[in-house]
């Protein structure tokens, strides 16, 4: 696929987006460059897909700070003319301050969260609505659309979007160096771009997502949305409850990260938690791969 004639091609729509949504330079120029290595790394058959995720969510840019989170992508349930809908928004957070691999970084990650989010993103049932992000969903009351929370699975998630970001970065990377935006992301990032965020998980993980049977099964199932993968990840295990134990394990190693990072005393029990969680991560992963044969 020419990367030349998809940049030339979508360029239009590109400047037609950031005049209605009035983006600055920055992001305009950014998104000349993520729309078509999105469109590269799903193939042109996703590409209207890819567009009316592009068009139907605004980057919204703010100078609040917060010591954890740099972006994020939200949807929000609302119920109009009979039927249940969503309301998007993508927010990068301290925007003055947020250096140019930062700002790529952020956007590639939480549209690639709402790209494959798109198809199937909401489900009704008597009670509750789920609106799906990916891998999981988060889960209000139907009633009221209060929300109750969000699935365990979020974690593996953020795993595998991760893995994507560095991806379609990496694909940009490889464009046209006869481009400032292109040599200035080149001049500032590795040969091979990875992407940080999530780190811990990542690299625990990093055995099951270089798993060609996981990676390519998780990948699209999540553009499709469908999502139930506990039943197969299960029979591969040969457990039932493997997954669940896989989820649940992934949020404990963060959560007992985010402790560790917030104690001043006593910090071994937690890095001793943290490691023997992480040994049982690993030794199912093990099993997994153990148990499949392309990989």
């Amino acid at each position: 696929m020419d990367s030349n004639l998809i940049i030339n091609k979508e360029k239009d729509f590109i400047d037609r987006i950031s005049d209605k949504y009035n983006y600055d330079s920055n992001i305009r120029h950014l998104l000349y460059l993520i729309i078509p290595a999105f469109i590269i790394k799903y193939g042109i058959k996703r590409e209207k897909l890819i567009l009316n995720t592009f068009e139907n969510i605004r980057i919204i840019t703010s100078n609040e700070t917060d010591s954890r989170m740099k972006a994020y992508y939200s949807s929000s349930p609302i119920y109009m003319d009979g039927k249940y809908e969503t309301k998007k928004n993508m927010v990068i957070i301290n925007y003055d301050n947020i250096s140019l691999i930062d700002l790529l970084d952020n956007l590639v990650h939480e549209f690639n969260h709402a790209v494959n989010s798109y198809l199937n993103e909401i489900k009704v049932t008597k009670n509750y609505l789920y609106i799906r992000t990916g891998l999981t969903n988060r889960i209000y009351k139907k009633e009221d659309l209060s929300f109750i929370k969000k699935e365990n699975s979020y974690m593996l998630e953020e795993i595998i979007n991760t893995k994507q970001t560095s991806d379609i970065i990496n694909i940009i990377k490889g464009f046209d160096n006869n481009n400032d935006t292109i040599y200035a992301i080149n001049n500032e990032t590795n040969s091979s771009y990875n992407s940080n965020s999530y780190y811990l998980q990542s690299y625990i993980c990093k055995e099951i997502i270089n798993n060609k049977t996981f990676i390519s099964t998780l990948e699209n199932l999540r553009i499709t949305g469908e999502v139930d993968i506990k039943e197969w990840f299960d029979n591969i295990i040969g457990e039932e409850g493997s997954y669940k134990m896989f989820t649940d394990s992934l949020i404990e190693v963060y959560n007992l990260e985010i402790e560790y990072s917030k104690k001043k005393f006593f910090k071994g029990r937690v890095l001793n938690q943290i490691k023997d969680t992480t040994k049982n991560i690993m030794r199912m992963i093990e099993k997994f791969n153990d148990s499949v044969n392309f990989k």
